[in-house]
């Protein structure tokens, strides 16, 4: 009897009471609700580091491709223009020195091989096509900011652009009725090649009388609705001469990250609550880019000399 007395007040002694139990309950709450919080934070600097660095990639691989069809251009002093770079047509945008469209033949890397019938297709200097717009990416969707490539095959640019048919390079540059290249062509859903660009602005250099770098494009900040440079032909900003030497262009592009797109798109329904207001110096967009942006500038030196 007194064994089992001395063990049923040892029992009882080892017991948790109920202001300790409560006390351990409160301290548990605290730093579940501690750890959820960081946890919750940690989720969306990944989830927004993320969606930024997916975004830096594709502009990357944009930027690979435009320096790749830059570098090996093909320009001929024969009266024709062979390089197109033209502006927006809506001054009213947050971003109205964009590069719109910029056209140009180039023996593309990715150009399609073989035709249907599985014929290898023959040449290798293909019509190319760049367009920057926001649109529905599939039917129905909503509206995106994306940069459209197309390239047109070597057979068919030869045909139609650089050989005997009816369509020359100045047409095929300067009119937008060709079927094969109108800028509607370019950016239809197929021609897809990277979202979230902004900005996208191609600024050309030549030579000038003195030997001195020129710049043949209106400068960032300044460019104007439906501003054009154009290599060659008629009325072009630089005409297809022996003496003339291109230099090099300025390819910029600027990506935003998810986060910074939903909130362009918030603006532009005219949404409040952002946290983002025009301040009398940028706008709301402006700021957003700013932010939730980053920017890509490369030089790319023109390999090829007009012949």
């Amino acid at each position: 009897m007194k064994t089992l007395q001395l063990r049923t007040r040892s029992a009882a002694k080892r017991a948790f009471t109920l202001i300790e139990i409560m006390v351990a309950t409160v301290i548990m709450v605290v730093l579940v609700g501690l750890v959820i919080q960081i946890t919750s934070e940690v989720l969306k600097v990944w989830t927004r580091s993320s969606g930024k660095l997916a975004a830096n990639a594709e502009a990357r691989i944009a930027m690979d491709l435009i320096t790749q069809d830059l570098e090996t251009a093909v320009f001929r002093n024969n009266g024709q223009q062979w390089l197109r770079v033209q502006g927006p047509e809506d001054t009213d945008s947050d971003f109205k020195d964009d590069t719109v469209s910029l056209k140009l033949f180039s023996p593309a890397l990715d150009r399609p091989q073989q035709f249907p019938d599985g014929t290898d297709i023959p040449g290798d200097i293909c019509a190319i096509g760049y367009y920057l717009r926001e649109k529905e990416s599939y039917s129905g969707g909503a509206d995106v900011h994306a940069l459209y490539r197309m390239v047109v095959d070597s057979k068919t640019t030869f045909d139609e652009y650089l050989g005997t048919g009816t369509t020359s390079p100045q047409v095929a540059l300067d009119n937008d009725s060709s079927a094969d290249w109108s800028n509607a062509t370019i950016y239809a859903n197929e021609n897809y090649l990277v979202s979230n660009i902004v900005e996208f602005k191609v600024l050309v250099y030549l030579n000038d009388s003195n030997g001195e770098p020129l710049n043949a494009s209106p400068t960032t900040g300044e460019l104007i609705d439906g501003y054009v440079y154009v290599y060659g032909g008629t009325g072009g900003t630089d005409p297809a001469t022996a003496t003339t030497q291109l230099l090099y262009a300025d390819v910029i592009l600027t990506v935003v990250s998810d986060e910074g797109l939903e909130l362009l798109r918030l603006l532009g329904e005219g949404r409040t609550g952002t946290g983002y207001e025009d301040d009398g110096t940028d706008t709301a967009e402006i700021q957003v880019v700013r932010e939730h942006g980053d920017t890509f500038t490369r030089r790319v030196n023109f390999m090829a000399h007009p012949l």
